[in-house]
């Protein structure tokens, strides 16, 4: 029996997004249409999309003109972040600044490198101990903000992908905004455990991504409150307010209104369900063990631990023998063993950086996962101590040469 808790990863396939995704392509394929023609086909698939489009919306907390598709939260990030922000330096070429947590996914931390090209200055807030983005101090402190007339744009994560933490978005949006630019949040790991709304976070663009609720793999949206200003890369046909163009994924866009609607549904039972097996996870750790942020500051569908280890891919192997599926970091990275740079900004040193684990629950985890994660645990710590001894004496071997 396998056992999986990695759904901050991808979590498994829901049922109604799977009936929605084959009613829709069955529709398709009996009355074929694009969604951009005129004949009562791409009628038909207009009204599909629109349809899956409204029921996004209400999911969101968004207007049905604020929904793009796209194909899942990395595109989504990317066209946030830089297609808003290349906007706002064409309405006033004076902000060329992005400023972006600490904590952000590869998905938006790597727009650095296009940021870069294009000539925008990036900067970086820091993280304190308990793996919370600090905000700069606002007029009448010590260090008012100094992004006034420069900043194009602002990007925080809603919940951490890696550690879990919940960010203060909210506070982060007025900053920036009272600052003269846009702000933009990743809530791709928020939807299953927070009330999240668009309107209410005072956002102008926000990210989701499919497979993380539910849907299919492939399928994502990008809130964008209507008349800011976005220059994107990716021109074509005019699709999707011109922003994303290509043609729209019909069935994919049913499926994640189908997720969306569920998890949105579910929300309040699951994170409920997901702080009890948390405490149940957190009061049966063993000696050594213990969990890197406070409970309080977190999402409950995301547990990451430190390990007195610093061999990661010893204890993922370990579970993996054993059948269990858990992530020393966000997916995009796993299989890389290297430290931590959440956990190394938040004050730790590469040693603990290394020694992490993340395990995330879905709205099909069980006490009997786990528990049966809790009774592999300390194998796969000894594991990773026995390849810690094993570098240990190699380093002391080298030093005495």
């Amino acid at each position: 029996m396998s056992v999986y808790l990695d759904h901050a990863a991808t979590t498994p396939l829901r049922e109604c997004a799977l009936e929605a995704w084959t009613r829709a392509q069955r529709d398709l394929a009996a009355t074929p249409g694009n969604p951009a023609a005129l004949h009562f086909g791409g009628r038909r698939a207009r009204r599909m999309l629109g349809d899956a489009r409204e029921q996004v919306a209400a999911a969101l907390g968004a207007d049905i003109h604020e929904v793009i598709f796209t194909s899942g939260a990395t595109e989504s990030d990317a066209l946030g972040v830089m297609a808003a922000a290349r906007g706002v330096r064409r309405r006033e070429s004076a902000r060329d600044l992005i400023v972006v947590s600490g904590l952000e996914h590869e998905a938006v931390a790597h727009q650095r490198e296009v940021a870069s090209r294009e000539g925008f200055e990036w900067e970086v807030l820091p993280v304190n101990a308990g793996g919370l983005s600090v905000l700069p101090a606002t007029e009448g402190s010590c260090e008012p903000v100094s992004w006034d007339g420069r900043l194009a744009l602002g990007s925080m994560t809603l919940v951490s992908s890696e550690i879990g933490t919940i960010q203060p978005v909210a506070d982060f949006a007025a900053l920036v905004h009272a600052s003269g630019g846009l702000a933009h949040s990743d809530a791709a790991q928020a939807i299953p455990t927070l009330d999240v709304s668009f309107a209410e976070l005072g956002l102008d663009l926000m990210s989701v991504g499919g497979h993380k609720v539910g849907a299919p793999a492939g399928i994502g949206v990008l809130l964008a409150r209507r008349g800011i200003p976005m220059a994107t890369d990716r021109p074509g046909g005019g699709h999707e307010r011109s922003i994303r163009s290509g043609t729209p994924d019909v069935a994919g866009a049913c499926a994640l209104a189908a997720a969306l609607t569920e998890a949105v549904s579910e929300r309040t039972a699951f994170a409920e369900r997901a702080a009890s097996l948390r405490a149940h996870l957190l009061s049966r750790l063993p000696d050594g063990t213990y969990p890197t942020v406070g409970e309080s500051a977190s999402s409950s569908a995301i547990i990451h631990l430190s390990l007195p280890t610093a061999r990661p891919e010893a204890v993922l192997m370990a579970f993996d023998m054993a059948g269990i599926a858990v992530s020393a970091g966000s997916a995009c990275h796993a299989g890389v063993t290297r430290p931590s740079d959440i956990v190394m900004a938040m004050g730790r040193s590469e040693e603990e950086a290394l020694g992490v684990l993340r395990i995330s629950l879905g709205h099909e985890t069980t006490v009997a996962d786990i528990d049966a994660f809790l009774a592999a645990l300390p194998a796969a710590i000894r594991a990773g101590a026995a390849l810690d001894g094993v570098s240990h004496a190699r380093n002391k071997r080298n030093e005495e040469r």
